[in-house]
């Protein structure tokens, strides 16, 4: 082979990688130029004012992200450009603009084809585009994703025998010039090398592990234990799978019904007037500073992992006691990333590596089509078994795929939501508040069935995970606890709502506050109970993961350990405290005369100079105002509701009449009254002593109406409100 014939070969792959590259760089500034016209998909609220504040926020952030995506598109644009340039070569061995368009040519048909692939498996990446609508219609209803692949396949497999029948010839044939025959010869070993990287990039050598003590905690988003089993029409078959392993608490509940706030009942074992946080994006200088369990195992050697996909509503910082946190970046930059709706990532990051560089895109719940969630839970499920085999392990994971934006992928989003629906409310949620005089939009079926699709997509990610312990030998003796943070509510009760958003976290009861809760001890334990029925809540599952593995307990906790129901044994009744959150729904929706509550809109939360979004000081104190508060005892709900001409009014459902109701409502005044008096809060290097509340938290002497059945509405004792 001599060197002239080398530098051509060189020459004309470098021509044809340039080429790609300068076609992805373009289709990069369409999708800009696309960018800066369109808006966020399936947010019916006004996005100025505040929004655009947040967005000069993270203007200094998006030079470098930016140039990041555009380093994706290149680099995609050249390896597709080398691969349309062997492909033509079946067709012409000509240089000239003929020979370019035929690379162009090819180029974009292997871009059509890789589109057609994602548009099956992740149709939200297309589904804003209005002139694809008519093509995704027909692929979301018919399309099947071995169509796309054998199409592609069919087409680079007849190029492929062009190419190798012209090489035979070309190579047997002794006037064939030598220059020739060897860029041939180069062309051809290009052209196996791209074959064995695409083999090697999706074969990996099974992992070897060392079996060390291993605590893994699963949490599935709004998760409502009526889609177990039978009754939930084959929503979670893996979780199914798992609980016949495992013990079930059938009547387990949490003390509030929205993410941020519960996982910090969880971590604390403490109800959540406690924790500070009682609401999401709970400004650090309320955080109350309280040690957690993830702290426990930290201390006594164990290396401890939080990993989640989306942090808009829930992000952990170092207060949470996790030494090592896999999750999106925190504040003003994760909320703007929904606008930049980049589709190659999409196309070409979906990967390990696109994970790698462009994290706050590939492994981002909130960017939708663009995030491949069974994808995500495979590189997640891997780095399990690897951290596992380093040293004793907590892992904790929060799976958020019934989070907004709620796009469901292959297979799901055929399951459960009609194909006769509008095809913008089956491929992702819709968000818009719910005030006094609203109605629905949609449909409860409809609705109650895209939540059905995202629980599905979440449970095959436990699934991911649960089989890679399976498979490298982890799952017997691992500790491994399912749950969920709450419940959904679709306003079942309200046919005026039938449709609107569903919430969590807007009243206390069965729909919202009731979860999912299983613990699967290793195995050697000795028998455990199928199902318990005995009442459980959230802030009893970090008390259980201590004792099962023989952990010191958490100072002042209000949650108690599970092990002795575990073992069959009694346990006395801990009633749960319980309070509402602040989410989308006014509260007098659902109570006429309750207080009006505090702003729904982006006014409500303020931006720090590091760019974090926290809830502002007049929205707190408002948010605290409008909670109702209650307590269960497995028998009844005790409700106090703030009311508008400033009384509390107390409401009893269930069994409410003899001592043990009495009891209960007592027990509801003591746990508001034993609130702690919170201090000054330095949090990661933040310190804000801009809260004007005084110290803690009991409220002004107010009115308090007691309605109970049976019982005429009346004024009772005045005495102090606890939140």
């Amino acid at each position: 082979m001599s060197v002239r014939s080398v530098a051509s070969f060189l020459r004309a792959g470098a021509g044809r990688l340039a080429l790609g590259a300068l076609l992805g760089l373009l289709l990069f500034a369409a999708e800009t130029a696309w960018l800066l016209k369109a808006g966020v998909v399936g947010v019916d609220i006004p996005l100025d004012g505040p929004y655009a504040a947040l967005a000069a926020a993270v203007r200094p952030l998006l030079p470098g992200v930016v140039l990041r995506v555009a380093t994706v598109y290149v680099v995609a644009g050249a390896l597709l450009g080398l691969g349309a340039a062997v492909l033509a070569r079946a067709w012409t061995r000509r240089g000239g603009w003929g020979a370019a368009g035929l690379v162009l040519l090819h180029w974009a048909v292997l871009l059509g084809f890789w589109a057609w692939d994602r548009a099956l498996a992740r149709p939200a990446l297309f589904d804003d585009l209005p002139v694809a609508r008519p093509v995704l219609a027909w692929l979301v209803d018919h399309g099947e994703p071995w169509q796309a692949r054998a199409a592609a396949g069919a087409w680079v497999a007849a190029h492929l025998m062009v190419l190798g029948a012209r090489a035979l010839r070309w190579l047997a044939s002794s006037r064939a010039p030598v220059a020739a025959r060897a860029e041939r010869f180069c062309w051809a070993v290009v052209t196996v090398g791209v074959v064995v990287v695409a083999v090697g990039l999706t074969v990996r050598p099974p992992a070897e592990t060392l079996r060390r003590p291993l605590v893994v905690l699963i949490g599935i988003d709004a998760f409502r234990p009526d889609r177990l089993g039978a009754a939930g029409r084959g929503v979670a078959p893996h979780v199914d799978r798992f609980l016949q392993d495992a013990t079930l608490f059938t009547r387990a509940y949490t003390p509030v019904a929205q993410t941020e706030p519960a996982w910090r009942s969880l971590l604390t074992a403490r109800w959540p007037y406690r924790t500070g946080v009682r609401y999401p994006l709970t400004s650090d200088a309320r955080l109350v500073l309280a040690p957690t369990f993830a702290q426990r195992f930290a201390e006594a050697g164990w290396r401890t992992v939080f990993a989640t996909d989306c942090s808009r509503f829930h992000f952990e910082g170092p207060a949470s006691g996790f030494a090592t946190r896999w999750q999106p970046p925190r504040g003003a930059l994760n909320f703007a990333l929904e606008k930049l709706r980049y589709r190659a990532l999409g196309l070409f990051a979906d990967n390990a590596l696109g994970a790698a560089w462009v994290p706050e895109f590939i492994d981002n719940r909130a960017l939708a089509g663009i995030h491949d969630p069974l994808g995500y839970a495979k590189r997640l499920a891997g780095g399990l078994v690897a951290e596992a085999g380093a040293g004793p392990l907590l892992f904790a994971f929060h799976a958020t795929a019934a989070h907004f934006p709620g796009d469901p992928v292959y297979p799901f989003y055929r399951r459960f939501v009609s194909a006769s629906e509008p095809l913008e409310r089956r491929l992702r949620m819709h968000f818009a508040p719910v005030t006094p005089g609203a109605k629905g939009s949609w449909n409860r079926e409809g609705a109650e069935g895209l939540y059905d699709e995202l629980l599905a997509q979440a449970d095959a990610q436990v699934g991911t995970l649960l089989d890679a312990l399976r498979e490298s030998g982890r799952y017997d003796d691992a500790l491994i606890v399912l749950m969920s943070d709450h419940g959904e509510s679709f306003h079942a009760d309200r046919p005026d709502l039938a449709g609107a958003t569903s919430v969590h976290g807007a009243r206390l009861g069965e729909e919202e506050n009731r979860i999912l809760l299983a613990v699967k001890p290793p195995v050697g334990r000795g028998p455990v109970p199928a199902e318990v029925e005995a009442l459980a809540r959230l802030v009893d599952v970090g008390p259980t993961l201590l004792e099962l593995s023989g952990l010191p307990m958490l100072p002042e906790m209000d949650g108690v350990s599970l092990a002795p129901l575990l073992r069959g044994e009694a346990r006395p009744l801990t009633p749960l405290y319980a309070e509402t959150g602040y989410t989308h729904v006014s509260p007098e929706v659902f109570d006429p005369g309750h207080w009006p509550g505090a702003p729904r809109t982006f006014d409500a939360y303020r931006l720090r100079p590091d760019g974090v979004v926290e809830m502002g000081d007049d929205a707190d104190a408002a948010v605290l105002r409008e909670k109702d508060t209650g307590a269960f005892d497995g028998q009844r709900w005790v409700v106090d509701r703030p009311q508008a001409d400033g009384s509390v009014r107390r409401t009893c459902s269930g069994a409410c009449a003899g001592a043990d109701a009495r009891a209960l409502a007592d027990w509801l005044d003591d746990a508001r009254e034993r609130a702690p008096e919170p201090a000054s809060r330095r949090v990661a290097g933040h310190v804000d002593d801009r809260n004007p509340r005084p110290p803690g938290n009991i409220r002004p002497p107010q009115r308090l109406l007691r309605m109970w059945p049976g019982q005429p509405e009346g004024t009772a004792h005045p005495q102090p409100r606890g939140g």
